[in-house]
């Protein structure tokens, strides 16, 4: 079994009987992004640095326990096979978490084991968190009914699995399943996880270790440009959405914007809909929300300024819708991520 520990002034890995070992599985499959485990595993390796009290043994499994070749071409060898774990209960003990680093597609041979492994975690509540194609594989099955993937396949899922809410969000929990962006998004759902079981004071410890300035919250929308995330969209969507973005501080009414575009209010509100899973006047509103978050949470300029740069007149207003959709009040929030 593969370990990965951070070993340092020539300790051997996991040094003192009070030590807590949490187990960590990551089923990889043809074509995964490198950077998703790799974002994984650097995390949890932290956390004997970390912490005196806890390490995370992470194994790593394939379809069959052979090699298999990531995205950039780079091989990874196995740990174990994900067949003979789920035949005969090899991997002992039982993991804590879970997490599947799948390619853009999965086999068929593939996604008949990632549903078997994850229908078995649900029996356990075993959290299981997968990225690339796994989201849609897990979708499709009707395990999950909320979920997000990485933004440039949100709006093909929304028009292919209308019934599933995909949202714009680092990683989306349901029950014990989680969706996860991928990418370096894997690594804000390791440090949730770490903070969830392990400790906040670890979590903050490996986040400045590896150079991070905060942790993004699973609701955090994926950071892009507007150009990229909305690339696919029918081009009136983008014009009114761009339209949007470039006048956060002064909004425009979906009069207005309809009227520069020259559709129908009812049109306007048909493709983000369609498109986007809400109305225009909701994605507006999260739009100037989302702003207002990131001015909290990265700059030191006062609550009644910010809120005019994010086109709210009324603080009370920026203030109740703030807390409605985070979670904490402005001031709270600031507070919460400077600690």
């Amino acid at each position: 079994m593969t370990k990965f520990h951070a070993i340092q002034n020539n300790q051997p890995p996991f040094q003192g009987s009070n030590r807590r070992l949490f187990n960590a599985a990551i089923l990889i499959t043809e074509g995964f992004s490198l950077l998703s485990l790799t974002s994984l595993i650097d995390v949890l390796d932290a956390v004997q640095t970390a912490s005196p009290l806890a390490c995370v043994d992470v194994t790593i499994l394939t379809l069959d326990g052979t090699p298999v070749r990531a995205r950039s071409k780079v091989q990874i060898a196995s740990d174990g096979s994900l067949l003979d774990n789920l035949r005969r209960d090899t991997l002992l003990p039982r993991p804590d978490v879970y997490a599947v680093c799948s390619g853009p597609q999965m086999s068929a041979a593939e996604t008949a084991l990632t549903l078997e492994l994850v229908r078995k975690c649900r029996l356990s509540s075993t959290p299981v968190c997968a990225m690339g194609a796994a989201v849609r594989v897990i979708a499709q099955s009707g395990l999950i009914t909320k979920g997000t993937d990485h933004w440039s396949r949100i709006p093909a899922n929304r028009e292919t699995l209308p019934h599933i809410d995909f949202e714009d969000s680092i990683f989306v929990k349901d029950g014990n399943l989680i969706s996860c962006s991928g990418e370096l998004g894997a690594m804000d759902f390791a440090l949730n996880w770490v903070e969830n079981n392990i400790s906040t004071e670890t979590a903050t410890r490996i986040r400045n270790y590896l150079l991070l300035q905060s942790t993004r919250s699973a609701d955090r929308a994926q950071t892009c440009s507007a150009a990229d995330r909305y690339r696919g969209a029918p081009p009136k969507l983008q014009q009114a959405i761009n339209l949007m973005l470039d006048n956060l501080e002064e909004p425009l009414s979906v009069n207005t914007i309809a009227a520069i575009i020259g559709l129908s209010v009812r049109q306007v509100e048909r493709l983000f809909l369609r498109y986007l899973g809400t109305s225009p006047v909701r994605f507006y509103r999260m739009e100037r929300l989302e702003l207002g978050r990131s001015l909290v949470e990265d700059t030191n300029m006062p609550i009644t300024e910010i809120a005019l740069a994010c086109g709210f007149k009324s603080l009370s207003s920026f203030i109740k819708l703030f807390r409605n959709n985070f979670g904490a009040t402005p001031i709270t929030f600031r507070a919460s991520k400077a600690a």
